[in-house]
């Protein structure tokens, strides 16, 4: 006898199709979520890791500063109006806070240290080109965030932001030493003053170097004069790190107490700097604005024009730098491209994609006389 077989009815075949679509959906699901979660990861992983080593040179090129009272600038901390959305004026302004233009000189170790000089009086063989050592360690130094691309020159900060792929970026251009010393700290190009009352110093770096022009040391080790300082700080062999979105720094004053009644009273006082606020370093302290801590743990405004506070000195620093992770650069810059991009746009991608890290700089000494 012949067993007859039933077939699936079309009832059995779509319960069982959905069935599997539910089960692949979840797999995909599931799928979806961890590659979203490693992605972060990994992104976090790289932003910390940037961080660490940009972090790293900072501190070897704060911690190296040079001071003198000697009636020129050794430092200032310029803001520009924007870049970008970083345009914020104050720590009271909600939109995100612009960054600053560091200018200073340093002995660091990550310097130029060989230019390439003809030994013989064949000028036109390159053969007869050795490495020359460039005498001394002091160079000046600039540290600044840029909106531009970071494969193309700078054509100016009104241009800039307009190039292909524009996006943030930390920059630091850094002078070798014997262009620092012969062309970069003349009376001149320093704004130097024999009489430390007079605050002709004050923008002293800003303008009269980094807006200048001078010899530079480029990557092959030739020796290019007339360069124009301002934009080739923003040249793409100076980029440290891509992705920087948001850059701070605060710096702690501290000067004598002049209302020390007793022995029992804090000889000094610590006075910050907070970011937004113009700084000079010279033969005196010029800042637009500063603050101490109250011991209620109150803000308390400082005036800065007093000859206590101007004749202190700086003792650390605390340097703030937010990176953000390469799926939300994507993001970023897909909206800055169409042109959509919204300030509550910006801080979405930095709050969602963002890693800040903090270093603490500190200066061991008082400045030369």
């Amino acid at each position: 006898m012949r067993m007859k077989r039933k077939a699936f009815t079309l009832v059995e075949i779509m319960a069982a199709s959905a069935i599997m679509a539910i089960v692949i959906l979840g797999v995909l699901s599931v799928t979806s979520n961890i590659l979203k979660t490693y992605s972060k990861a990994s992104g976090q992983l790289q932003n910390y890791f940037d961080a660490n080593i940009v972090g790293n040179i900072i501190a070897e090129d704060l911690e190296s500063m040079n001071f003198k009272r000697d009636g020129r600038a050794w430092l200032e901390i310029k803001y520009p109006d924007e870049v970008g959305m970083l345009k914020g004026k104050s720590h009271l302004d909600r939109s995100p806070l612009r960054p600053p233009e560091i200018m200073f000189y340093s002995s660091t170790s990550l310097r130029p240290r060989y230019t390439k000089e003809n030994t013989s009086f064949d000028i036109g063989n390159d053969s007869n080109k050795n490495s020359v050592m460039i005498p001394g360690s002091l160079c000046a130094i600039k540290y600044q965030v840029a909106l531009k691309s970071p494969f193309l020159d700078s054509k100016g900060e009104a241009n800039d932001a307009n190039q292909y792929n524009a996006f943030y970026g930390l920059y630091r251009a850094v002078v070798d030493s014997r262009s620092t010393i012969l062309e970069n700290m003349g009376n001149d190009k320093q704004g130097f003053t024999a009489d430390p009352e007079v605050e002709s110093y004050k923008n002293a770096l800003s303008v009269n170097v980094w807006s200048g022009v001078s010899s530079l040391v480029d990557e092959k080790g030739e020796e290019v004069s007339g360069q124009n300082l301002d934009m080739w700080s923003r040249a793409p062999e100076n980029l440290l790190a891509p992705n920087v979105v948001d850059f701070r720094i605060t710096f702690a004053v501290m000067y004598k107490n002049k209302n020390r009644a007793g022995p029992d009273d804090p000889i000094y006082r610590i006075a910050y700097v907070p970011p937004g606020s113009d700084l000079t370093v010279g033969p005196r302290i010029l800042a637009d604005e500063a603050f101490e801590y109250s011991l209620s743990g109150g803000r308390m405004s400082v005036d800065t024009g007093t000859p206590e506070f101007r004749g202190g000195f700086l003792t650390f620093a605390d340097v703030s730098m937010t990176f953000i992770s390469e799926t939300g650069a994507r993001e970023m810059r897909a909206l800055m491209r169409s042109k959509r991009l919204t300030e509550d746009d910006f801080k979405r991608i930095v709050l969602q994609h963002g890693n800040t890290v903090v270093r603490r700089v500190k200066f061991m000494s008082e400045p030369m006389e």
